[in-house]
């Protein structure tokens, strides 16, 4: 008998690990636009914002736990309580509030960014797990670097939390630096130290390892993951929303794991995202990029015209776009299969020798312009059928 796939949760982060990539800020009304749109695809928690950090965001958070009732309304701290009155101050009018204080727990955040010893982060950390208690259950708590911590702190810190009744214990790699395995081996570790406690996996993506780090935390126990669209995020981003989810569809069976957000509206979701950021993603992103399903080689538009699967893993409609959002671009390593199906788009049907024309044509100017505009195009067709003189 098959065994059934996990459902992995999220905690999407855009609109606050999102929003702290330089150069991105969000009006209220912008934050309320993207929180629904996260909302209405299905994710778990949305994590809104740090509302101690100015009473313009504070507002914001308050806005969308106004408004937002078919997710999880979150707003994290720093593990003091002043932090986690105002938070709470913040998402209580949610239907469903959540807070999230947090921690820096490893060496370098104790000493020198905070100055703590190691019993002084620890009970902080306890205490603020236990006042946020007083006003919810859903209550998460994040240890700030924890890929950079020493194991026997980690596995201290996350006894005394689960004991003050944390709902989620956030493992971070804040800094990017972890290998998968050696993130999947920390999830894996805490797990089986407590079989109880429901592990989220946040991931950087110094290294360009983001996913796959958090994927290996789901994969090692992990019950949740922490993204961002767009891969947006402090340096080189958080690991990309769009991208865990499509992996983790793509790659079900074999991951044993699935999800349940609505994949068609990722990119509306994502165009929504770039849009109010001003942070178009690169051309060749997975999943969002321009070129996610546009196609230059000659060997592969062959393959594609006669069936997408051969250089396609899915489909552009499982994303929400449509078969004709498929490009086959072309350009100077482009076949005449490309340059036909070019041309039927544009209603020149070429016969055999015309289109040999058209090609060397083709290839005669692409050595001149880096693209062939529609113009080009059409003149290179009503020429191959004798329609003009070439001047």
């Amino acid at each position: 008998m098959a065994i059934e796939p996990r459902v992995i949760k999220f905690y999407e982060t855009t609109l606050r690990d999102g929003e702290q990539t330089p150069g991105v800020n969000y009006f209220p009304e912008e934050k309320l636009a993207i929180a629904q749109a996260l909302a209405d695809m299905g994710f778990d928690t949305l994590d809104c914002g740090f509302p101690v950090s100015s009473p313009g965001e504070f507002e914001a958070v308050r806005m969308i736990a106004s408004k937002v009732e078919n997710a999880d309304v979150c707003a994290i701290a720093r593990a003091q309580i002043s932090d986690i009155d105002t938070a709470w101050n913040a998402v209580k009018i949610a239907a469903r509030p959540a807070i999230q204080p947090f921690i820096g727990v490893s060496p370098l955040h104790r000493e020198i960014k905070m100055g703590k010893t190691r019993a002084e982060v620890l009970e902080m950390a306890r205490v603020a797990v236990a006042h946020a208690r007083q006003y919810t259950e859903n209550v998460d708590f994040a240890l700030e670097d924890t890929t950079r911590t020493e194991y026997d702190f980690i596995l201290e810190v996350c006894e005394v939390i689960i004991k003050e009744g944390v709902r989620f214990v956030t493992l971070c790699d804040t800094v990017g630096i972890a290998l998968p395995w050696e993130f999947g081996k920390l999830v894996a570790d805490v797990k089986r130290e407590f079989p109880q406690c429901r592990i989220s996996a946040h991931c950087h993506d110094d290294l360009g390892l983001a996913v796959a780090n958090a994927l290996e935390g789901l994969r090692n126990g992990a019950e949740r993951v922490d993204t961002s669209f767009n891969g947006l995020g402090e340096r080189a981003g958080n690991a990309a929303t769009e991208e865990v989810i499509m992996a983790v569809r793509t790659r079900s069976a074999a991951l044993g794991l699935d999800v349940h957000v609505d994949t068609t509206k990722i990119t509306s979701t994502s165009r929504l995202i770039a849009h109010y950021s001003g942070m178009e993603p690169q051309w060749t992103k997975s999943i969002v990029g321009k070129n996610a399903f546009a196609h230059g080689g000659g060997i592969h538009q062959d393959g594609v015209l006669k069936d997408a699967r051969t250089y396609e893993i899915m489909t552009p409609e499982s994303i929400g776009l449509s078969a004709a959002d498929r490009r086959i671009f072309v350009g100077k390593l482009s076949g005449r299969a490309a340059l036909a199906a070019q041309m039927h788009d544009l209603g020149y049907d070429l016969e055999r020798e015309q289109l040999d024309q058209a090609f060397q044509m083709a290839k005669l100017l692409l050595g001149k312009k880096k693209t062939l505009e529609e113009l080009d195009m059409r003149y290179i067709a009503e020429t191959a059928q004798g329609r003009t003189n070439i001047a």
